[in-house]
């Protein structure tokens, strides 16, 4: 009996390595700052789709500074680094320039240039041609050297002092031969093994999970050094290797036969392009046991698509219209549903939605904001013209998110207008259509609602940042860090105890209260959970988190039924 992973293994450490990462989220800033157009000196990863998601928020590359035509830009220094007669001539072009260049490149950048000042040559253990190693030889003040293997040492002359860098993404067992070659040929040699830490962890985990794999898939931009470098380790260690840049190179053919299949990723690969090669190899594995991969499938395509977070909503509806004293109306639940599912679907990262659904992109769109506009219309123009207002407005923020930039630069305004308008539909809507708006018992609840939905859009951003996605200042999380957004959600947690807490004391609808705190225990895991910064968001995960208004609907029937 296969493994719930069905014998599939990703690498722990797979995903964007810091330097990346550093330089992503600088570009990101930048652009939600409303530093626009924002160039980067060459590709600032070698991975396509990223790039291509980056261009389209007006992050471009560009080979030479003459194509930097609005002077008004901002001027990027990629993760790789530049050598420093290049950088005089990028400071001098009089544009804002932003040095993005990875720390651990630029500890061996003074490393280089330590040892160049006392008169060691230089020798680099790397790809002559990469961006990185072109940037590393400018330090070496015209004595510098690259070899790409022990091999190439041969041809060296003799140093009478001799310094030895790596290339960050170098293989160590490369690095380590072609540093005893050259320290032959020398009368001093110092040996610095630069080549970074992500790397040696990526190698580490590389040479214990490929060995005993039947299959290893490579997944990263075919223009990448380190993916390419790690492919090649791989081939040394399994009988089948295959190089993707995404899910749809992955053939079933070649993914049913292997008992143990391990993925890695270069440096360069977001874990979201990891996950989905994972999924499709998963699935298609599933397929063999037709019956629970099927389930599987549908579950993955319920959650994706934004249906099961409609029902959560319509959940929370229910809790709320208890809580406010509203009366039950389908209407109203099928109306925050639809509401829900428009607005989520329209406004989910590009990179999270399923390949199938990016085709038929603005039909569910348009379809359920259709459907909720009619069904408002049955409660007057205080329900169906904001309504009519906040799906337009709410939709057509994804075509045109990269062109209204105020919002983004705001901090946090993803989260706060994601519970505005849980809240809207949830809670405005039934009060306003029952003549409850002005009640206590209808605040009390769009304050508790407001404050639910804000934690898990909080949540669902932290694991959409482990999986690498493109997030900018407009969340929560990204703009405060961690620690004050674990701050911030322990106060609301303890608010909506106390307060909770409070009411139960005062006998004000007691059953419900009581309930409704036996679901605060279901929040609190989930906040501890995905504190540890670790857990991607994945179709398990956002089941997790929306699953809590499930539970307290439940919760909230129990005490009104019984």
């Amino acid at each position: 009996m296969k493994d719930k992973n069905h014998g599939v293994v990703v690498a722990p450490g797979a995903g964007f390595c810091p330097g990346v990462k550093k330089a992503i989220d600088c570009v990101l800033h930048l652009e939600a700052a409303g530093k626009k157009p924002i160039y980067t000196i060459g590709p600032l990863i070698h991975n396509k789709q990223v790039t291509d998601m980056l261009a389209e928020k007006g992050i471009t590359s560009i080979d030479e500074l003459s194509q930097a035509k609005d002077k008004n830009g901002v001027l990027v220094i990629r993760a790789h680094g530049i050598t420093p007669e290049f950088q005089a001539e990028v400071q001098s072009q009089g544009m804002e320039v932003v040095d993005s260049t990875c720390p651990l490149v630029k500890k061996v950048h003074n490393v280089i240039d330590e040892y160049a000042k006392q008169g060691y040559y230089t020798v680099i253990v790397g790809d002559g041609g990469h961006a990185e190693v072109i940037g590393l030889l400018g330090y070496t003040r015209g004595k510098g050297y690259v070899i790409a293997n022990a091999e190439e040492a041969k041809n060296l002359p003799h140093f009478d002092k001799v310094n030895i860098v790596s290339q960050t993404t170098q293989k160590e067992e490369t690095f380590f031969k072609a540093a005893e070659a050259v320290k032959a040929k020398a009368d001093i040699c110092q040996i610095n093994n630069t080549i970074c830490q992500p790397t040696k962890q990526r190698q580490k985990e590389t040479l214990e999970l490929a060995k005993n794999a039947d299959l290893v898939i490579v997944v990263g931009g075919r223009h990448s050094a380190n993916t390419a470098r790690l492919a090649k380790l791989c081939g040394e260690l399994c009988p089948k290797v295959i190089h993707v840049e995404s899910e749809d190179e992955i053939r079933r053919e070649d993914v049913l036969s292997p008992s143990n299949i391990f993925i890695t990723a270069g440096a360069s690969t977001p874990n979201w392009v990891i996950d989905n090669v994972a999924s499709r190899v998963k699935n298609y594995r599933k397929e063999a046991s037709s019956f629970s991969g099927t389930l599987g499938r549908i579950w993955d395509f319920i959650v994706k698509s934004s249906i099961f977070t409609a029902l959560a909503a319509a959940c929370l509806t229910y809790v709320c219209m208890k809580l406010s004293g509203a009366r039950n109306d389908l209407k109203l639940y099928l109306l925050s549903a639809f509401f829900i599912f428009t607005l989520t679907f329209a406004n989910k990262t590009p990179q999270d939605i399923p390949s199938k659904i990016k085709k038929r992109f603005l039909a569910p769109i348009v379809l359920g904001g259709l459907t909720a506009f009619a069904v408002s219309f049955n409660y007057g123009t205080g329900v169906w013209l904001p309504t009519l207002v906040f799906l337009i407005l709410g939709a057509a923020a994804y075509p045109f998110r990269n062109r209204i930039s105020f919002l983004s630069r705001l901090p946090g305004t993803k989260d706060i207008v994601t519970a505005l308008g849980w809240c809207f539909v949830c809670v405005y809507v039934p009060a306003a259509s029952q003549g409850l708006l002005m009640s206590k018992s209808a605040w009390l609840a769009f304050s508790y609602g407001l404050l639910l939905v804000f934690i898990r859009s909080v949540i669902l951003s932290i694991g959409a940042e482990n999986k690498d996605m493109m997030l900018g200042k407009e969340s929560f999380y990204k703009a405060f860090g961690i620690n004050a957004t674990k701050t911030a959600i322990g106060l609301i947690i303890a608010a909506l105890t106390a307060v909770l807490i409070q009411l139960l004391i005062m006998g004000w609808k007691s059953g419900i209260v009581f309930m409704l705190l036996l679901g605060q225990i279901y929040t609190i895991v989930i906040a501890v959970y995905f504190y540890s910064r670790k857990t991607p968001r994945t179709t398990a995960s956002e089941t997790f988190i929306d699953g809590q208004f499930f539970v307290l609907a439940l919760l909230t029937y129990l005490a009104v039924r019984f």
